[in-house]
């Protein structure tokens, strides 16, 4: 979690000075995000080697023999591995076709995007944080036999991930404009990403809700609906997207609109599975 926020909070620093030119730094645009996305994700990396070289509650990657494989421990990983990562996979490239999509909407509408991701992530970031310790502790019920227990963290954590992201998507509503005006000063940047910030922030609800019952899931063992459902609504929203954009028009905020549309149906789904594999587990134990 800390090596999150402070990789996001270099993000967000980064990504005000190289795109216009603040701090000292090199006017980019959109590719001096990209190289604050670049950078910020590397420190990340280094931060979090830093942390499983010294040791953390008995886990270390230091000494020669702790480069040996386990295989069969591996193969355990990479059931489990795989699915999960093959979902991220498919969930960056369609954020890149998105990027994609906005980009043709102009300059501007594209750092109004950027700097809309940024201040939203202060929504959605703790929201995953939900979801990681709710993978970690449903992960030790099942484990225990206790599915019983296993639901009742699974609900504890979507309901705090749903309250703390409504309210963030309350206030990021009321004070989209002051937020844009954070980072930048030209009103039209300002004018497209506050409008498309007050429809962002109506997904919110629901992408805590899908995001700690996929969480959830994969602490039970299924990281392939997760995968499923994940990818399915990501790139069921990008195409509506492009629809959107290629036969009816319109701008940032009809870009949100798809999300807005696909995240309810998303979020349902999972949080159905969730129960009928409780229920599973109930049966086993």
């Amino acid at each position: 979690m800390m090596v999150t926020l402070v990789a996001n909070i270099v993000n967000v620093g980064l990504s005000y000075g190289l795109i216009y030119g603040n701090f000292g730094l090199p006017a980019l645009g959109a590719v001096g995000s990209a190289w604050a996305a670049f950078m910020s994700r590397g420190l990340a990396l280094l931060l979090l080697l830093r942390v499983l070289w010294r040791g953390r509650n008995g886990v270390t990657i230091s000494g020669p023999g702790r480069w040996w494989p386990d295989w069969g421990a591996a193969r355990q990983v990479l059931n489990l591995g795989i699915p999960a990562s093959l979902e991220q996979i498919l969930m960056s490239s369609a954020f890149l076709v998105l990027t994609i999509l906005v980009a043709q909407l102009g300059t501007e509408t594209l750092a109004a995007q950027r700097i809309a991701m940024s201040a939203l992530s202060f929504s959605f970031l703790p929201g995953i944080g939900f979801s990681l310790a709710a993978t970690a502790l449903v992960g030790q019920s099942v484990g225990a036999r206790r599915p019983d227990t296993a639901a009742g963290v699974a609900h504890i954590a979507t309901t705090w991930a749903v309250i703390w992201m409504s309210a963030m998507g309350a206030t990021i509503f009321i004070f989209a404009t002051p937020i844009m005006e954070m980072f930048t000063s030209d009103p039209a940047v300002v004018q497209i990403g506050a409008a498309g910030l007050k429809v962002m922030a109506f997904t919110q609800p629901f992408w805590g809700l899908g995001m700690v019952r996929s969480g959830s899931l994969r602490g039970t063992g299924d990281t392939r609906f997760p995968l499923l459902i994940g990818s399915a609504g990501i790139w069921s929203a990008v195409a509506l997207v492009w629809l959107i954009l290629n036969f009816i028009g319109g701008g940032l905020p009809a870009v949100w609109a798809a999300f807005l549309v696909t995240s309810p149906i998303t979020a349902l789904l999972t949080w159905r599975r969730f129960r009928q594999r409780v229920r599973e587990l109930t049966v086993v134990a």
